[in-house]
């Protein structure tokens, strides 16, 4: 069988870290095979026990799949969410996986300082870090990145398409009266609202959080940020075009097939990924570990306050191929004009050539 370069690459990243003190983390591009450059190293090592970690079973499919196509036998992998690392915190491994490490949050961090005392051998993953949580992964964890495949380097060679982010700026309603808790207001006017209150907060050292996600919770479900990814996609009706939203009502309401947990119909998403269809809406799902037929176009309706979790969403976007005659990912990302959301968006696309990205 001919070696691409892409398993060469594998190749030399497992040797990196083979050739390393084991407890260490490969921070490679998405879609670049972090799974099949841990399946050279676990071939090499042959651990009579091993722990996979992961932020959901999506991931664990992926894994799963993974292993059947190299013919590798998981008979001694026990597979875990970060969720519920706790369980296993008192057990030993030979090796232990944890893959997307960058999501850890503090309580999981805390239960990796149990676990890692009895077990030194330590392989993270990621395909995207913020210095800040390289940072925290370092000082609490005592893990660094020992190796780098970036993403211009993925696209240099034709691991992932190049790509064009478009970015929309929108402001937030300020006409349509809605139904807040009783009272009738526009979603701007509940904003600023929520954003008096949080600053009050803050100024007397309270508690933010609640009112913090309930602004994200405005964000997510914005009507002005749903009828300007109707005019998208209006735009592109003949193109084929993956939409992700923050919230079911927001995807069912684009006018469009949706997809997300509370859908009874799974060959909707099933069709679509196989090429049939020009549109889907999906919520929380999707941009991980699923290979779509050609598309057109992207459009990121939402995105959080965690600047990896969008850059996350953006590269894997850019694994997907496209029929675009410049063979580029043109993805869209509808933003409010509030600088909270656009400091989030700043923040993720940092690990992006500014060259690359355009304001509309």
């Amino acid at each position: 069988m001919v070696m691409t370069l892409r398993d060469k690459r594998q190749k030399e990243f497992a040797d990196i870290w083979l050739n390393s003190h084991r407890r260490s983390i490969l921070l490679l591009c998405p879609r670049f095979g972090k799974i099949y450059t841990s399946i050279n190293i676990l071939e090499k090592v042959k651990p009579k026990s091993v722990l996979i970690a992961y932020p959901d079973n999506k991931i664990k499919d992926s894994w799963q799949s993974d292993f059947e196509d190299r013919g590798y036998d998981d008979i001694n992998v026990t597979y875990s969410t970060h969720l519920s690392l706790k369980k296993v915190a008192d057990n030993k491994y030979d090796i232990i996986i944890i893959d997307e490490i960058h999501l850890l949050s503090e309580a999981q961090i805390e239960v990796c300082k149990e676990l890692f005392i009895n077990n030194p051998c330590i392989l993270g993953l990621t395909g995207t870090l913020a210095s800040d949580t390289e940072r925290t992964l370092e000082e609490e964890l005592d893990l660094h990145v020992i190796a780098t495949y970036p993403i211009e380097k993925a696209i240099e060679e034709g691991v992932i398409v190049d790509y064009e982010i478009h970015v929309i700026k929108v402001p937030l309603d300020n006409t349509v009266m809605q139904d807040y808790k009783g009272k009738q207001k526009t979603e701007k006017k509940q904003f600023d609202s929520l954003s008096w209150v949080i600053n009050k907060l803050q100024n007397s050292g309270s508690d933010t959080m609640f009112m913090r996600l309930a602004r994200m919770r405005l964000i997510q479900s914005s009507l002005a940020k749903t009828i300007a990814t109707k005019k998208l996609l209006a735009a592109h009706k003949d193109e084929r075009v993956l939409v992700f939203c923050g919230t079911t009502a927001v995807a069912d309401n684009l006018g469009i097939p949706s997809y997300h947990n509370k859908s009874k119909e799974k060959s909707i998403f099933e069709d679509f990924a196989e090429g049939e269809g020009n549109h889907l809406a999906v919520v929380k799902i999707g941009n991980t570990g699923v290979t779509y037929k050609p598309l057109d176009k992207v459009i990121i309706n939402y995105f959080d306050s965690n600047a990896e979790n969008l850059a996350q969403k953006i590269n894997r976007c850019m694994a997907m191929e496209y029929n675009t005659p410049d063979k580029k990912a043109h993805i869209y990302i509808v933003s409010t004009t509030e600088p909270t959301e656009l400091k989030w968006l700043q923040k993720a696309l940092e690990f992006f050539d500014e060259n690359k990205i355009k304001y509309i």
